[in-house]
């Protein structure tokens, strides 16, 4: 969205206020994409929709969030029924959330029957929620189970297009989601499109639990983000982005001294993570590495590669062994899972009696000769060495990793490393389980990184490179963005990959690009001629459109950062239609004491009031926004 800064003049206003207000403008971009609001008005006060996530065979957790006028306690009823209606109602209850929750509610609604289609609701003060529609795991044996898989969208590089095409699909058990569901870098910064113009707020980069709230906060009001996660599933891990860029536990790439100290940032990033997301909490720890067990078919195992037990990544990625200490490089003892996660993940493989063990994985693992991305499995070779040897030297067979990251789409067979004496291209034999790399949503895949057209010669030229090096990689595609779909049977996986035609305008076409398969006990890829069918009939789908309808509600507000301030505070709210908008600013006595804006604000669009409050003393305030007869309330501290 066009960012440009506009000095509001307020005739009542007096001239020290307004000369220090200055209004960040995002919405200007509405006025030609009528039909992509910043939020929905008749969503009050559930402007952020509905999720679930994290189905198990008899419980599924659901979350909302409620978006109240004032500051304090929301208590929040919800149901869970069999029906679209949500008549047939099997449990429900109320729950209590506020600011320590930033007003976001989760529930683990329990008793439910196994491998079933529920729907659910929200409902406060008589307004009610989005009904959305989820579905428990199954715990017998099943013939198919059929998974999307989906990571990295950063918001400002592109619509969501590929969220709007999984929500059309009613075939899926479950969405898993592996990382990178938001971006921490600042408005413009890293893949901001011009084409589109959508900048992140806030507009700095994510440091603060308050900074990480309002990110999230803004990515859920994407209407397409809040379909599908509307109608399906969410089974999602954290990569690097959720906190900084090429996080490990004891810091990040994009993390300096001047952000403070990294393990208060961490920790906020991750506390945000768990507010804004269906995940079931493992432990006060933020631990997110777990399992999940579909029937006889499948076992799906959910890693953390990142911020659970990862050492410091080793020099630039992107480069060769020799500008990097090989010794250390190869090291028995370095690890990228950490001891605990190793033992279970390896644990469970061996004891598993299920047909099909997926591993959803933040980074590539397959071996890569002539690319050394330091970041990904390749910084660890004697730990995936160790895992992938363990899977042969056990007989664990029809393992399959899904993997994020890396913004493109890859399919390989994985020998236990590059050379691998036992393993044969042609054939597959010697291979000890398989990888599906999905494409991004969003985010920059290889061609816009190196600012060529798709089909270039140099993505094509690196395609060759890494196919040549690597015998055991199937297929390589760089240059669009996606998502695949993976189906389980008793005798074969299959995954297809889905393109979508733009992300420069909303609701493009998609295309379908390849499928590949394995057989039972085969570990080895071949390549399908033809997709997956969708399945005939399927659930209902829950209505799009709100219960409840209240057109005169035309702001929210988002909240400000810094809290506590000093010198400023940046104030974010988001306005559906041209409107007079006052913002004052109030002591705890509920004097005024400063009125930053009153005046006409247009177009609709999302807000920034930057308010300097140097001239204020230390103390507890709270902001008032006021659109006729609307007026929300805001807390917030001044420490000087």
């Amino acid at each position: 969205m066009i960012y440009v800064i506009v000095l509001i003049v307020m005739g009542m206003v007096n001239q020290a206020n307004a000369d220090s207000t200055i209004i960040y403008d995002y919405g200007r971009i509405i006025k030609e994409q009528s039909d992509v609001l910043p939020f929905d008005p008749a969503l009050r006060p559930f402007y952020h929709g509905v999720a679930s996530g994290d189905p198990l065979s008899d419980r599924v957790i659901l979350w909302t969030r409620i978006t109240p006028d004032v500051d304090g306690p929301v208590q929040v009823s919800w149901v869970i029924a069999k029906d679209p209606s949500c008549t047939q109602i099997v449990n429900s209850g109320t729950v209590t959330t506020s600011q320590e929750k930033d007003y976001t509610v989760k529930i683990d609604a329990i008793g439910l029957e196994a491998n079933a289609y529920y729907y659910y609701r929200f409902t406060h003060q008589g307004k009610k929620s989005l009904i959305g529609r989820t579905k428990t795991a199954p715990n017998t044996s099943v013939n198919s189970l059929r998974f999307a898989i989906a990571s990295c969208a950063n918001y400002q590089q592109g619509y969501f297009n590929a969220y709007a095409h999984l929500a059309e699909r009613n075939d899926l058990d479950a969405i898993l989601f592996l990382g990178d569901y938001i971006y921490e870098y600042p408005a413009k910064g890293y893949g901001y499109s011009e084409k589109v113009d959508r900048a992140h707020i806030p507009e700095q980069e994510t440091v603060t639990l308050n900074d990480y709230r309002i990110r999230y906060s803004f990515y859920r009001l994407d209407p397409d983000l809040r379909r599908v996660h509307q109608v399906h599933p969410f089974i999602g891990i954290w990569d690097d982005h959720e906190t900084a860029n090429d996080s490990w536990p004891g810091g990040a790439d994009n993390h300096q001294p001047e952000e403070g100290d990294w393990e208060v940032r961490k920790q906020a990033g991750k506390k945000a993570y768990m507010e804004w997301l269906p995940i079931r909490e493992q432990d006060s720890l933020g631990t997110i590495y777990r399992a999940f067990s579909y029937g006889s078919l499948c076992d799906l195992y959910m890693l953390d590669t990142r911020l659970e037990g990862r050492d410091e990544p080793m020099g630039a990625k992107d480069t060769t062994s020799t500008a990097i200490d090989t010794a250390i490089w190869q090291s028995p003892d370095r690890t990228l899972l950490g001891k605990k996660q190793y033992e279970w993940l390896t644990s469970s493989l061996r004891n598993t009696k299920a047909t099909w063990k997926i591993i959803g994985n933040q980074v590539m693992i397959m071996p890569l000769e002539g690319f050394t991305n330091q970041d990904s499995w390749e910084g660890y070779p004697a730990e995936r060495k160790a895992l992938l040897s363990g899977l042969r030297n056990n007989q664990v067979n029809n393992v399959i990793f899904v993997t994020g990251d890396i913004h493109s789409t890859w399919i390989s067979d994985l020998p236990i490393e590059k050379n691998d004496p036992m393993y044969e291209p042609a054939t597959g034999k010697g291979s000890t389980a398989i990888e599906f790399v999905t494409p991004s949503i969003t985010s920059a895949n290889i061609n816009e990184l190196l600012n060529v057209p798709p089909g270039s010669f140099q993505t094509q030229f690196l395609i060759l490179q890494a196919k040549t090096l690597n015998p055991h990689i199937k297929d390589v595609e760089l240059d669009n963005h996606g998502y695949a779909i993976i189906d389980l049977t008793e005798t074969k996986a299959q995954s297809d990959w889905y393109f979508i035609d733009s992300m420069n305008v909303r609701k493009k076409g998609q295309k379908f690009y390849k499928g590949f398969s394995t057989s039972i006990n085969q570990n080895a890829i071949r390549q399908e001629s033809t997709p997956i069918p969708i399945r005939p009939g399927g659930p209902q789908d829950p209505d799009e459109s709100p219960v409840s309808v209240d057109e005169d509600i035309v702001c929210i507000a988002i909240g400000n950062y810094p809290n506590p301030c000093d010198v400023s505070t940046l104030i974010h709210y988001v306005i559906a239609k041209d409107a007079i908008i006052t913002l004052t600013i109030h002591d705890v006595t509920g004097n005024e004491v400063m009125r930053p804006i009153d005046a006409m604000q247009y177009p609709a669009g999302p807000y920034a009031a930057q308010v300097n409050t140097m001239q204020l003393p230390s103390g507890n305030y709270y902001y008032k926004i006021q659109l006729g007869s609307h007026i929300i309330t805001r807390s917030f501290i001044i420490i000087h």
